[in-house]
């Protein structure tokens, strides 16, 4: 059982060494009690004037013994012991399966849902509407050299799902004691350290790739098979009960279904509601993506010494209420790009994506809202927020063209309420194009960023300014329906379908 020390404070020049004589001294204890340290978090305080580094460790004692014959060990809020409590595997069923289970979907989700069946011995069997990872990195290429775009297998759909072409973020908000498992997952495919521990752990899109790869390598070993370029169109049923699936590749039969199709599998929420699957409508976020050179963000949080230290590109998180309403940074990318984040040429959203090495002099962020149900779906339609997607994302794709320019505004005209006469240079591969940005979200909508803005101005001199833009819309960071089930098996409320 370690000894936690909480609240160890460097300045950022800091050696680490120093952390772990801080540690012991403020533990009470001498190296020579010491079996090893472990880092288990490294955050930056951001609140003074300096910002400093905040370490917590854990110690493990050669001999534990107990708090009566340690007389000099200082235990308190910042000094305790832990007792880590194993992440027990979910229970078996109680029928056996005629059919391997099917997993639909390679993103997230799909990918460790599909590994703890394998380590079951269950040999899922996992497909993607989309592409392998080689052949989706060349189809992406494809779309800026030859503005080709694959509606099946693209930077939303395929191997590793749309968080593969993200800033290889991994961070969660979840508090579900499986959310460290996943990322202890991460940390050993990758082979970093800092993943475990770092306060905002990144592996960027590049090396995403890489774990994506070996986890399925492992389910593979296990007796897993994946499918790709194989779309789920149909759920075969008698009398309510699963039997199987219709795919773009032919019919495969299944008693057991996860679903995790992701946030724009539109074609196949609506099948699921015409064969009265339950769903309804879940609140969602919907806003802008701004974007400002990264040295301006580095020099408002670093204070100019960043150069100097060898720091990383510097991030923010930001946070107004506005009318009791949120306005928040969301999936903020330092040294990244702008991505047109589409699966068909109708409809144009914007994410955010970075490489490990977050090189390219831009940091961009989606500013966004949350829409409550109540706001967007007064009726019944579960659909409702995917069309007030469709909606203003039919507007972007007018203004985008045939080579899905980014529709964006010089941030300082969209506060003023003008037209760009010309934009600054900008991170999309497939540049910009000059809009008038508030048409690509509803007006209130519009107007909420706009004021969460001016605080955000506040909280961060120089945020609004001519060399940043603003640009959208940024509507998929989750999907706008939910799948109804069980809160006791996890199934879907369809009597007798064996659906999650």
């Amino acid at each position: 059982m370690p000894l936690r020390v909480s609240q160890i404070r460097l300045p950022l020049t800091g050696e680490e060494s120093q952390v772990m004589h801080r540690a012991l001294q403020r533990a009470g204890l001498c190296e020579e009690e010491v079996a090893s340290i472990e880092v288990v978090r490294q955050s930056m305080d951001r609140r003074r004037r300096q910002p400093e580094w905040v370490y917590t460790v854990d110690i493990h004692l050669k001999d534990e013994g107990t708090p009566e014959n340690r007389p000099r060990l200082r235990l308190g809020r910042d000094v305790r012991w832990v007792r880590e409590r194993p992440l027990l595997p979910p229970d078996p069923g109680e029928e056996n399966l005629i059919h391997r289970p099917v997993v639909l979907g390679q993103g997230p989700a799909g990918l460790f849902a599909a590994l703890v069946l394998a380590r079951l011995g269950y040999s899922p069997l996992v497909l993607d509407r989309g592409s392998t990872m080689n052949r989706r990195v060349h189809q992406i290429e494809d779309f800026y050299r030859a503005h080709v775009l694959d509606e099946e297998s693209n930077y939303l759909f395929g191997e590793g799902g749309a968080g593969t072409f993200s800033d290889g973020k991994l961070t969660s908000r979840s508090k579900d004691p499986r959310a460290r498992a996943v990322l202890d997952e991460f940390r050993r495919k990758s082979g970093m350290a800092a993943v475990g521990y770092y306060y905002r752990p990144h592996l960027g899109s590049d090396r995403v790739r890489a774990v994506v790869a070996r986890i399925r390598r492992e389910i593979i070993e296990l007796g897993g098979t994946f499918l790709y370029d194989c779309r789920v169109d149909v759920l075969i049923h008698e009398n309510r009960v699963l039997r199987g699936i219709k795919t773009s590749q032919g019919t495969i039969a299944t008693e057991t279904l996860i679903c995790a199709p992701g946030h724009s599998a539109r074609d196949f929420y609506r099948e699921l509601l015409s064969q009265g699957i339950p769903m309804e409508a879940k609140a969602f976020q919907m806003g802008f993506r701004v974007e400002h050179p990264q040295d301006f963000v580095d020099q408002r949080i670093y204070g100019g010494v960043s150069h100097d230290l060898g720091l990383p590109p510097a991030d923010y998180r930001l946070a107004v209420q506005v009318e009791g309403k949120g306005v928040f940074s969301f999936c903020m990318c330092p040294g990244g790009e702008i991505i047109p984040a589409v699966h068909d040429a109708a409809h144009f959203n914007t994410n955010g994506m970075s490489k490990f090495s977050r090189d390219t002099g831009f940091a961009n962020s989606g500013i966004v809202t949350t829409l409550e149900p109540a706001e967007f779906a007064p009726g019944a339609n579960p659909m409702a927020g995917v069309l007030l997607q469709e909606q203003y994302e039919r507007r972007a794709a007018e203004l985008a063209g045939a080579t899905f320019r980014l529709p964006a505004q010089r941030l300082s005209d969209f506060m003023a309420e003008r037209p760009s006469d010309s934009m600054p240079p900008v991170s999309c591969r497939s540049g910009s194009v000059a809009s008038n940005i508030g048409e690509l979200v509803p007006c209130h909508v519009r107007d909420r960023v706009r004021r969460g803005l001016s605080a955000l101005e506040r909280q961060m001199p120089g945020f609004v300014s001519a060399e940043a833009i603003i640009c959208g819309p940024e509507a998929r960071s989750s999907a706008p329906v939910r799948l109804l089930r069980d809160q006791e098996t996890l199934f879907s409320k369809a009597a007798g379908r064996r659906v999650r």
